[in-house]
């Protein structure tokens, strides 16, 4: 039997980056970084050996240059990566960052990775009972692959599908992990405001420079599987994910699922992407849900001084509504605001839920794209759960497992994955159609 590959450091998760574009190198990997010791990038895999961006300010580092900054190899593929013996077995967890299209062909093959290994396990662990006629379940323990998925989880609804049956990884929706965001997320899965009646979300950002260069293809251009591509797929994703998340998606009692979408959109006239659409959502449970948004705000989120997105989501209940929405540069212009059915003068009345909450700033904060630091709650949440896989592997190689680590070692958001897939492929095919379409669950 070969020997397991160990760890230069006890308890360090290994993690592997898959695309080294400009999200890669500007964000995922200087944070990746900034969380040493605990963390150590374990390789870097892109099928370009000079990756290139049209959206980065300078040029972008070669994977040789990436492998000298951050001292680890490099590989062409996936397979290049999983096949080998002294780096593919000990990686404990993976970040998806390549193109929209290509996340369900990558994010399948770390799946397939993760049930090969514990089918391993399963059968190291028939072996040694059989040798000592006793258990072991608790000291046979594979390595998990845990996976970061940037957003959207995919561009086709099969492939979503098939993703989410398979539940094991975090979607890089970084607003769906702030503070405010979990605060929301116990006022409606308390009952808080009642029973969801009607949903309405807006995004609007500055992004024409993005969605009208035809030199930004994977932002503008439509692979065979997709019915379209622009501002739907690029940002939309984001509200859809913070409305579903808040909602308890994959709670016991699953709140709005979509049924049914009617659309209009408007393109740019330069590369043909959706840069304006509105979108009423039917839901199985009888909400109105009313979606819409533009890249037709002036101005750059990156200029200086940075222009913001304005973002909006309302939820009203049969007993009260809850509101979020501001400048996502301005954390002064907003704040979640909760407001109740009640007798009296009280009725309607304004409450700031995170106003004395400790540990919770009291604004509108929305997506977390700060290069700086250890990353964005989702990123903090994948990493967790990659420590403490390594921690409690570490343990069984030395035939001592502490109990009380929690390992989360699956955060699944898989169906806020799927529903914000569903939702957008109706939307372009509903405004291909000019109907109504519908959407199977």
């Amino acid at each position: 039997m070969a020997e397991t590959p160990t760890r230069e450091a006890q308890g360090e998760a290994r993690i592997a980056v898959i695309g080294a574009g400009w999200w890669a190198q500007g964000w995922h990997l200087p944070h990746l970084a900034a969380n040493a010791p605990s963390v150590k990038i374990a390789a870097i895999v892109d099928a370009n050996s000079n990756p290139v961006s049209t959206l980065a300010s300078s040029p972008l580092l070669s994977l040789e240059e990436l492998s000298q900054k951050y001292g680890c190899p490099h590989y062409k593929s996936m397979d290049d990566l999983l096949s080998d013996p002294e780096v593919g077995p000990t990686i404990d967890g993976a970040i998806v960052a390549t193109s929209h299209a290509s996340h369900y062909a990558v994010g399948t093959a770390l799946l397939r990775e993760g049930i090969h290994r514990r089918k391993m396990a399963e059968g190291i662990e028939k072996e040694e009972e059989g040798v000592n006629k006793k258990p072991r379940h608790a000291q046979v323990l594979h390595r998990n692959m845990s996976i970061l998925m940037e957003k959207p989880m995919t561009t086709s609804v099969d492939e979503a599908k098939k993703l989410w049956e398979m539940r094991a990884f975090v979607i890089n929706h970084t607003a769906s992990y702030r503070p405010q965001t979990k605060v929301a997320q116990q006022i409606i899965t308390t009952n808080q405001i009642g029973r969801i009646r009607h949903i309405s979300a807006s995004m609007n950002g500055p992004l024409m420079w993005l969605f009208d260069d035809p030199k930004n293809e994977a932002w503008v251009s439509k692979t065979p599987s997709m019915n379209g591509n622009g501002y739907a797929w690029g940002q939309l994703a984001h509200v859809l994910a913070w409305t579903y998340n808040v909602l308890g998606a994959g709670s016991t009692e699953e709140v709005a699922t979509p049924t049914k979408v009617y659309c209009n959109m408007s393109h740019a006239p330069n590369t043909g992407a959706d840069v304006s659409l509105a979108a009423v959502i039917t839901c199985k449970d009888g909400i109105t849900f009313s979606l819409d948004g533009t890249a037709l705000l002036p101005g750059s989120q990156y200029a200086d001084p940075p222009i913001g997105k304005h973002i909006r989501v309302e939820m009203f209940g049969t007993k009260g509504s809850l509101m979020y929405k501001g400048d996502d540069k301005k954390p002064e212009t907003g704040r979640l605001e909760l407001r109740r059915v009640v007798e009296g003068k009280d009725d309607g009345k304004s409450e700031y839920p995170c106003e004395n909450m400790k540990g919770v700033d009291d604004g509108f904060y929305f997506e977390d794209g700060d290069p700086l630091g250890t990353g964005p709650g989702s990123m903090n949440a994948f990493l967790d759960a990659c420590r403490a896989s390594s921690q409690r592997f570490e343990q069984s190689l030395a035939g001592h497992i502490d109990e009380s680590i929690d390992e989360t070692s699956v955060v699944n958001d898989s169906l806020v994955g799927l529903r914000t897939v569903q939702i957008i492929d109706a939307m372009y095919r509903s405004s291909l159609s000019g109907l109504p379409e519908l959407i199977e669950n």
